[in-house]
């Protein structure tokens, strides 16, 4: 069998990392079948492997690039001649030449008018509930999106099969403390602080987290929000100095991979405020490194973190703030979540996750629901 992959998103943030660990382990854990990549022109950092083929687009189809990417990339990816097409990023096009496998990790932009432009949301209502009824599987991160997609789309509870992502082997505790302090300072981060880590879209509920934060007045703890800044996220970048934080509020920029452990293994507290997520991958990473994770209980996050994190309602900022100042006080506590989170994040690889995707894509080529 011979299978085509979509890894044009693979320098993007947690859709990147997905796509990044299936194209790492497949080759690994299957010699007999072949795997090809189409990338961006610029392609990407992908390990060499004798079983993996990875090019990059002859003519660039940006990802959002909706009429170039509906006629144009089927043909790009059929030139490697696959079995089946695997497109892990939503964005599959209606006609292909060979059976195909999408993955849809949430319906944020299904559900939520607010969370994008107008034409990514028409595209979304239009395009999402043609491509999950063409394609022959479809790959979701969660029990709670599954259902979404029945609900809102439509589908066949049988062609859907729920794959858990992985956590990294990167993603372990770092006990060196200098490499810790110098990964803080290089972040312009000292002493105690509390974590978040991912990007600043309003669904993520960052404003309230800061308030929550501003409620606690927790002496000599910072509160670090890391992700890239966005010009269009100005009303959340003066809020800090709207509730007399500023000077606690730290926003990092982009973090590098490599030093996301020391992060999370530095941090007081690990903080996933989110209104949705379609899997959550970050408290999981957040837990592998020994960091007690504090987790809105919304969505996928509880189906996520089981009972290795305290949970709260995100619209409640008291709740919040008061999830906060119990465990800044209490030791034990985070010992505790600390055990636990380095379990629960044991349950959780991306070896299993390629095993359970490749068995969709036989599925998929044999026509078996």
């Amino acid at each position: 069998m011979k299978v085509a992959i979509d890894a044009r998103m693979i320098t993007y943030t947690g859709i990147g990392r997905y796509i990044q660990n299936l194209l790492t382990h497949l080759p690994m854990i299957d010699q007999d079948n072949s795997f090809s990549a189409v990338t961006g022109p610029k392609g990407a950092a992908i390990p060499p492997c004798s079983n993996l083929y990875v090019r990059p687009l002859l003519r660039d189809i940006p990802v959002y690039a909706l009429i170039r990417e509906q006629f144009g990339l089927p043909g790009e990816m059929n030139r490697f001649n696959p079995d089946v097409f695997h497109y892990p990023s939503f964005n599959m096009p209606l006609n292909n030449p060979k059976p195909a496998v999408v993955t849809i990790h949430d319906l944020v932009y299904y559900l939520a008018p607010g969370a994008c432009s107008r034409l990514r949301h028409w595209y979304a209502r239009v395009v999402f509930p043609l491509v999950a009824r063409r394609a022959m599987r479809v790959i979701t991160g969660s029990e709670h999106t599954k259902r979404d997609i029945v609900n809102h789309l439509g589908v066949d509870p049988a062609k859907i099969t729920v794959i858990y992502h992985g956590v990294s082997s990167l993603y372990r505790p770092v006990a060196d403390v200098a490499a810790v302090d110098a990964v803080k300072r290089r972040y312009g981060l000292e002493g105690d602080y509390i974590l978040y880590v991912g990007t600043h879209h309003p669904r993520k509920n960052l404003k309230r987290l800061i308030e929550a934060f501003a409620m606690i007045k927790p002496k000599g703890v910072r509160l670090a929000i890391t992700g890239a800044m966005e010009e269009r996220r100005l009303d959340l970048y003066e809020t800090p100095e709207r509730f007399g934080v500023q000077e606690r509020v730290v926003f990092t920029g982009p973090v590098r991979e490599e030093d996301l452990p020391a992060l999370y293994s530095g941090a007081t507290i690990f903080v996933i405020p989110s209104l949705y997520e379609g899997f959550g991958l970050t408290p999981l990473e957040a837990m592998a490194c020994g960091a007690p994770v504090i987790s809105s209980n919304l969505t996928s996050l509880p189906e996520v973190v089981g009972d290795a994190a305290m949970t709260f309602n995100p619209l409640d900022v008291e709740a919040l703030a008061g999830c906060m100042q119990t465990l800044l006080n209490d030791g034990a506590l985070r010992a505790s979540l600390r055990e636990k989170g380095i379990a629960r994040a044991r349950l959780f690889n991306w070896k299993r996750t390629a095993e359970q995707t490749l068995g969709v894509y036989c599925d998929a080529l044999s026509g078996r629901p």
